[in-house]
């Protein structure tokens, strides 16, 4: 996700695009496309803990993504997988795909009283039925 996808003065985060690195001839070649779906287009309001932490790193990193290689280039959804790998190991947390994450960030969101709705737009979700049949209420 490019830095530009980050609103610093209202706090929010722009889901946009989506990107994908396809093999041909034994060479990726990554995709930026638009999300499946209109409901996947949207914006997610950050913490202000999170945007301190943002800004931090805007200003010591010299890439236009916000997560990058060393080289400044995009990172593969394998690396975000392999290096979330890496972290359960080392905090001696079991198997967990990287999608956990969402679901975890769901579950916890409506523990804390998150409306549905609000909940269902942030997942980008098409309605507020397919998160509760996904996160029964609690």
């Amino acid at each position: 996700m490019p830095w530009t996808d980050i609103g610093f003065e209202r706090g929010w985060l722009t889901i946009n695009k989506t990107v994908s690195f396809v093999c041909q001839n034994g060479k990726y070649t990554k995709y930026i496309d638009s999300p499946k779906t209109k409901q996947s287009n949207r914006t997610i309001p950050l913490s202000k803990e999170l945007l301190l932490l943002l800004k931090e790193q805007k200003r010591t990193h010299h890439s236009i993504y916000v997560l990058s290689t060393k080289r400044g280039n995009i990172i593969s959804s394998r690396s975000y997988q392999r290096t979330f790998q890496s972290l359960l190991e080392r905090c001696q947390i079991p198997y967990k795909n990287f999608h956990a994450l969402r679901h975890t960030f769901a579950t916890r969101a409506l523990e804390l009283g998150i409306d549905v709705k609000t909940l269902s737009e942030i997942l980008g979700h098409k309605d507020a039925t397919i998160t509760l049949n996904r996160y029964p209420i609690l």
